[in-house]
């Protein structure tokens, strides 16, 4: 973290390998929870089979991302948060529920044989990222902030990348060429940390479950908090300028009380 590296964890995640884990088993006591993707709404169970079929050439919709706090409450207990540094701030009731919900924080994503992430990103708002394989193998491929010029961010969508890396246009995004990926496949039960800032997206091999969650710490709050300013500014502009105050009244407060941990 300190060096902005991305880590695969290699040690087992035991939990990932939990008999429950199994398409089966959400198809059984999951099926009312619906997803609407590319204008289409469909059952998990649905969800599940078009993943178990996919291939290349027919694709199951992709993303299909599904909230673990709202949707598989059971498990919040179940799936320990690891933590990468002292504390995970997102977590913490002393941050703001308006703020913390801006973030993903925890969710399960299904997918299938040739799916992939439908744009290069840095996730929003600048949040650490940490991904468990439960099930499958999926590709990352990632690029280090320094070679964000390379990837045309969008102006309005700033974390998004209009650039397919799977077919790029270097017609139109010549820089890419210079471009340098570090790709890792992870296999299940293994973690990977993704870093503040870090471009990257995903290409999926077979059917495949994936827990993610977001981390914000001492590292990142600063991009965090400055990311939630730029967006308040844009639409409460009269509101924007206290959020600079709690930026760092609120931050002094995590240092101290995380100093205090050690």
């Amino acid at each position: 973290m300190k060096n902005s590296v991305p880590v695969v964890v290699t040690d087992k995640a035991k939990w990932a390998s939990s008999e429950k884990f199994t398409p089966e088993f959400f198809k059984a006591n999951y099926n009312h929870l619906k997803r609407t993707i590319n204008g289409k709404t469909y059952t998990l169970s649905e969800i599940i089979d078009l993943c178990m079929a996919s291939t290349p050439e027919n694709k199951a919709p992709y993303p299909n991302i599904f909230d673990l706090n709202n949707d598989f409450p059971e498990y919040v207990d179940v799936i320990p948060k690891i933590v990468y540094g002292k504390s995970n701030r997102l977590f913490s009731p002393l941050l703001l529920n308006v703020f913390a919900k801006r973030t993903n924080q925890r969710q399960l994503f299904f997918g299938g044989k040739g799916c992939s992430f439908p744009t290069l990103h840095i996730d929003y708002l600048g949040v650490h990222t940490q991904l468990t394989q439960i099930i499958g193998e999926k590709d990352f491929i990632l690029y280090s902030p320094d070679q964000t010029p390379c990837f045309y961010p969008d102006k309005v969508l700033r974390n998004q990348s209009p650039v397919n890396i799977l077919d790029p246009d270097y017609s139109k995004y010549p820089l890419f060429k210079n471009a340098k990926a570090i790709k890792t496949t992870l296999k299940p039960g293994e973690t990977l940390f993704i870093p503040s800032g870090w471009w990257h997206t995903t290409y999926i091999h077979n059917f495949n479950l994936t827990y993610a969650i977001d981390h914000v710490n001492s590292y990142n709050w600063n991009t965090f908090m400055d990311e939630i300013y730029l967006s308040a500014r844009q639409n409460h502009p009269k509101l924007a300028w206290m959020i600079k105050g709690y930026k760092v009244v609120l931050g002094k407060t995590f240092d101290v009380k995380e100093t205090l941990l050690n």
